[in-house]
């Protein structure tokens, strides 16, 4: 038995599924690998039994993001887990750097790592939107462990400065990890659950290495999110839970600057 698992939720068909596991499949140390759905298809289990995967599929009646990631960790038998998402690369030494990093802060609630955003074949490793989340880091590039309720949400309340796809958590420190993500939102979620895991007991612990490739293209739920609107939106009451309607309208006018980094 591996101690972390890749668990990989599907929306549907995507194109992207097959090359995530063989890029999962590549870490130089190896993890357990599984899919779980609401919408299952004959694809998405074709891909699964080509791989020996397990497939889980959610039928509760549940759907949205929000209640697939939750369910996503439900399934997880692992102490540690990172919801992979299809479109993003994983270096091949990002499972080896967490499971180094978690035996040093075995009280960490979650721990992530650097990224660069993909654009094509690409790699983009500057941009304003990433100066901004690097901005928010500082507290973590000083010490890379905080355990204070101060310092972990100081990271958070200008921006969601915590990279979502490059996450494992540590599932034995998470107060009911399948109810973490909220079933109302489409954007934000992430960013509330790193606000509520802020208030809870143990570390938030940063890995200083670029780990990830993250995709950006028009497809993505990103992209599509800030075409609409929904993104901006959710963003700002986020901002006007912490900080009031006046103040969060002053914010998002900077923090909505880095977007079009994000839309293709």
């Amino acid at each position: 038995m591996t101690e972390h698992t890749f668990v990989i939720p599907t929306y549907k068909e995507s194109p992207f599924l097959d090359s995530c596991i063989l890029n999962l499949k590549k870490q130089s140390v190896a993890s357990t690998i599984i899919i779980t759905t609401s919408t299952p298809t004959e694809q998405t289990k074709n891909v699964a039994d080509k791989h020996n995967i397990k497939y889980y599929v959610n039928d509760n009646g549940k759907f949205g993001i929000g209640n697939d990631w939750n369910f996503a960790l439900s399934k997880v038998e692992t102490k540690l887990a990172t919801i992979a998402h299809q479109d993003d690369i994983y270096e091949k030494d990002y499972t080896e750097s967490i499971l180094k990093t978690s035996s040093k802060h075995q009280n960490s609630l979650i721990f992530f790592t650097d990224y660069n955003d993909l654009v094509g074949d690409t790699i983009r490793s500057n941009s304003l939107n990433y100066y901004i989340k690097k901005t928010l880091l500082l507290p973590f590039l000083f010490k890379a462990t905080h355990k204070s309720h101060f310092f972990k949400k100081s990271i958070l309340v200008f921006g969601d400065a915590i990279c979502c796809p490059s996450v494992t958590f540590n599932l034995e420190n998470i107060q009911n990890p399948e109810s973490l993500f909220s079933p109302n939102h489409k954007c934000v979620l992430d960013w509330i659950a790193w606000l509520q895991l802020a208030k809870e007991k143990g570390s938030f612990t940063f890995v200083n290495k670029k780990l990830i490739q993250h995709r950006i293209h028009e497809s993505s739920e990103t992209s599509v999110s800030l075409n609409s609107g929904v993104r901006k939106q959710e963003e700002f009451e986020v901002f006007k839970s912490i900080w009031g309607k006046g103040f969060a309208k002053f914010l998002m006018y900077f923090y909505s600057l880095g977007h079009k980094d994000n839309i293709v």
